[in-house]
């Protein structure tokens, strides 16, 4: 009897705890970064270009080399190459620990950012040759665990660089360690029997436009979407991801089958990730300069604050996978996902001055159950419907839209909120017919109030008034990029609703099944029977340059 028979046994779950620990890389290093950063920065006397960078530079590592690391796992061995990873993450987690130069920082975090592709994409690859007749459930678990251990590895993190920055960094290398040891043992090895020349040309491009867009996006909130600093990186990675999907649909053998997003499902699962994404961007970011700012949590209630949110989505993904067990379709899961993360969004946007925690905590409890749906409902699709072959690449592209979205997230709602917060005190001192000079002494005395500086050199009366008029700007313009992204989330929800009904309805026709599908998109299962669809009667498994995987070792959970 094997797993498919018989759910989840104890080495089905030793597997899955194994690269659950190896994904937590993933979520344990922008804690450690965003808390460590700043005392680098100092220690290593940068200037503010190289602390920008510096604290991005791991981000940028992971979006140009999560393809190529899965494309190598899946010619090289999925098991093999996350294992690497690890070990490179051990090493970069070192080097940026012991840096005694901005260079070697920087080489550090890039270092990290490489491991951490690696054992993050390839973990959730697989997840198909662990529990392949359950991979909705073996989804949830990861997803669960993973959100999980990052309330732990949270504050770990944070420990760790209370002692110094340098303690911070080595956060990444501890966890990776014992991921390492864990996955040593009972985890299939599963890699393409037939491969084809490597892609040089497809993951390059790839590399280029995720970095570009990226790092484009991210410089929005300062520079402005017209600056140089945005443009130019934006237009050359959709330059170069217009020539890589170009590129990817005419070779014979891509790294990326971008022809298998013919597939409504997989096609509807990119706007959930955008949607899903974006939402978790600006609860996370903007959510929290709104109680820094006007509520005055400081960072450890911040963190505390959102706690909730973190279990919600716990329970989200495994009743997610729970669901998806019993036969509940992905388009209703999504419908009721969307739903509520629209619905949260604008209830975050009727905030004021004076609104209590439990008016945030409720829908940031409902949003997080709500997003882990949504991701376990889209996250299947990236594990069980590539060909074998190509689970690697295809695992790991999720990564990179989960990268892009949360950057065009965080880029989005901070243009419209700062945006509209400048025009607003802009009017302020305008009504109040402050004058020039008078208004940038305003400025300072906003700015140091934000920051918790040294007020006494100011008169209580004039900074009371002050802060309460910017702290009514600032919220109204925090209310009113709630609704606007609320908008955008709509606008992804629809997209998604559209290619699912399109799903259901070919699945009541027969032409969409489950199961892998073949390059050009159409489903393997269907292949022997709809030989008009592929050009060929072969075996369902294959067809004529589709590529399979071979386990070099039997899976764990096999009697």
């Amino acid at each position: 009897m094997t797993s498919v028979d018989r759910g989840f046994t104890k080495s089905t779950t030793g597997a899955l705890i194994a690269l659950t620990a190896a994904s937590c890389l993933q979520v344990v290093d922008p804690t450690a970064n965003n808390i460590a950063v700043v005392g680098a920065s100092v220690d290593l006397d940068m200037s503010g270009a190289a602390r920008a960078f510096a604290a991005s530079v791991g981000t940028l590592a992971l979006a140009a080399s999560i393809l190529t690391t899965g494309s190598l796992g899946d010619r090289l061995g999925r098991r093999k190459v996350m294992l690497s990873g690890l070990l490179v993450a051990i090493l970069g987690g070192v080097i940026t620990a012991i840096a005694p130069t901005t260079a070697v920082f920087i080489a550090g975090r890039t270092i990290t950012g490489i491991g951490i592709a690696a054992s993050f994409g390839l973990s959730f690859a697989l997840l198909r040759q662990v529990l392949p007749g359950q991979i909705p459930k073996a989804v949830a678990f990861w997803l669960a665990g993973q959100t999980a251990a990052a309330l732990v590895l949270g504050v770990v993190a944070g420990w760790l660089a209370g002692f110094g920055w340098r303690y911070g960094y080595l956060a990444v290398p501890i966890v990776a360690v014992v991921a390492f040891l864990m996955c040593m043992r009972g985890l299939p090895e599963a890699k393409a029997s037939d491969t084809g020349p490597f892609d040089y040309v497809g993951l390059g491009t790839v590399a280029v436009a995720l970095v570009g867009l990226i790092y484009g996006l991210s410089n929005a909130a300062t520079y402005g979407w017209g600056s140089t600093q945005v443009l130019v990186p934006v237009l050359i990675g959709l330059g170069a991801l217009a020539f890589f999907i170009w590129w990817e649909a005419r070779i014979e053998a891509p790294a990326f089958p971008v022809k298998l997003f013919k597939d409504p499902e997989l096609s509807g699962s990119i706007a959930v990730g955008f949607s899903f994404n974006m939402w978790q961007a600006v609860v996370m970011i903007q959510l929290s300069m709104l109680w820094q700012y006007i509520y005055r949590y400081q960072p450890i209630e911040v963190s505390l604050g959102q706690l909730p949110m973190s279990l919600a989505m716990v329970a989200g993904a495994s009743a997610a996978g729970w669901l998806l067990s019993k036969g509940i379709p992905a388009s209703l899961n999504l419908i009721v996902g969307h739903v509520l993360l629209i619905g949260t969004m604008v209830m975050f946007g009727f905030s004021t001055t004076t609104s209590p925690y439990i008016f945030f905590a409720v829908p940031m409890i409902i949003g997080g159950f709500a997003r882990m749906i949504n991701e376990t409902t889209m996250g299947q699709y990236f594990v069980s419907k590539p060909p074998p072959a190509l689970t690697g690449a295809m695992a790991s592209s999720k990564t990179a839209i989960g990268q892009t979205s949360f950057a065009l997230g965080t880029a989005l709602s901070s243009t419209f909120l700062f945006g509209q917060y400048g025009r607003g005190i802009a009017e302020a001192f305008s009504d109040a017919n402050v004058e020039p000079a008078q208004q940038g002494n305003f400025q300072g005395m906003i700015q140091t109030y934000v920051a918790g500086g040294d007020m006494s050199g100011y008169d209580d009366a004039t900074v009371n008034k002050v802060v309460a008029e910017a702290s009514n700007v600032f919220v109204d313009s925090f209310s009113n990029t709630m609704f606007i992204i609320a908008g955008f989330l709509t606008i992804f929800a629809v997209i998604s609703t559209a290619f699912f009904w399109r799903a259901d309805r070919m699945r009541k026709d027969g032409r969409l099944v489950d199961g892998p599908l073949l390059l050009d998109g159409t489903p393997a299962a269907l292949a022997s029977t709809s030989p008009q669809s592929s050009g060929t009667s072969s075996p369902p498994a294959t067809a004529p340059h589709e590529r399979t995987d071979s386990d070099e070792h039997p899976r764990p959970d096999t009697d």
